[in-house]
């Protein structure tokens, strides 16, 4: 029997860091929608949250290393409704965060292209997702790996130019910005 494909090193961490690295894209972007300038301290907050619950994710992933995380706690703690109920709340939230994902992404595409139509557009981009996995495509590790060094690739073109932009014209536009009403 040939022994099972282990994921190496790269693919493993992109997997898991993608979820982590998109996050941080799309959700600074909210926060910042929302929070204006103290946007940061709302990150920061969630930020200390899951650090306080890291040990228990780590338990429950080392105990449970299945799909369906919720699922399978609950399944093993509670009900079977229970159980149930969280699988189709993590369906519901999925979608959530695929039609949120695409909108988002048709609204900076609409920045660049403004006759482009976002609500349809994003309908577009479901559908050729809709279309790939009707098709049979699943995760792929190397698509996986692409995306997640353009995640990298993003984040530290955006660290280089907050870093340029402090360094050529100092805490000014920090200071401006908090000297700034809150928007209501």
């Amino acid at each position: 029997m040939a022994p099972p494909k282990k994921l190496g090193q790269l693919a493993a961490t992109a997997i898991c860091g993608n979820d982590i690295t998109s996050s941080c894209l799309y959700v600074s972007a909210l926060t910042i929608g929302y929070a204006g300038q103290y946007a940061f301290v709302a990150l920061l907050i969630v930020a200390a949250v899951l650090f306080l619950f890291r040990k228990i994710y780590g338990e429950v992933v080392g105990a449970l290393p299945l799909n369906g995380g919720a699922y399978n706690v609950l399944l093993n703690t509670t009900s079977k409704n229970n159980a149930s109920l969280a699988a189709c709340l993590t369906i519901l939230s999925y979608m959530a965060t695929a039609v949120l994902s695409a909108s988002e992404a048709m609204h900076y595409l609409h920045g660049l292209v403004h006759q482009l139509p976002v609500v349809w557009a994003t309908v577009g981009v479901l559908s050729i997702f809709l279309a790939l996995t009707i098709a049979g495509i699943t995760e792929s590790a190397t698509v996986a790996i692409g995306i997640f060094l353009l995640h990298l690739t993003s984040m530290a073109v955006l660290l280089l130019a907050a870093g340029l932009l402090l360094f050529s014209e100092g805490t000014s536009v920090a200071m401006a910005n908090f000297q700034a009403p809150l928007r209501a």
